[in-house]
């Protein structure tokens, strides 16, 4: 596997027929759970040539909507100035909270084209 990094974000490199696509992190869990879960659907988005760009697509949704609740959660917990335990564990739990809340809302359910 190949992988960039763009925007603060590592991005495999597709390669398709048609063209060389990047796909994030988040598009990459989507297919792994299409795959996985919905293997007829995967198929057809196959046949058609669309699985490349609504992962690529489920990728921007899910990362605009973590910017969106890293945001939010720095308002409702300000991040610590002193102590960097403190911060530490301020950074890793807004991770933990902001991903869990993308992978559940956005990027685990069946996305079509």
């Amino acid at each position: 596997m190949e992988f960039i990094f763009m925007g603060g974000k590592y991005y495999e490199v597709i390669k398709t027929p048609a063209k060389e696509m990047t796909i994030g992190s988040y598009g990459q869990k989507w297919l792994e759970f299409m795959r996985e879960n919905h293997f007829e659907l995967v198929q057809k988005m196959e046949r058609e040539g669309t699985i490349y760009k609504v992962a690529e697509s489920v990728d921007d949704y899910a990362w605009e909507y973590r910017e969106l609740l890293d945001k939010q959660y720095e308002k409702t917990f300000p991040r610590p100035r002193d102590g960097f335990e403190e911060i530490v564990t301020w950074e890793r739990t807004r991770q933990f909270y902001t991903d869990s809340a993308v992978m559940r809302e956005r990027v685990l359910i069946p996305h079509t084209s």
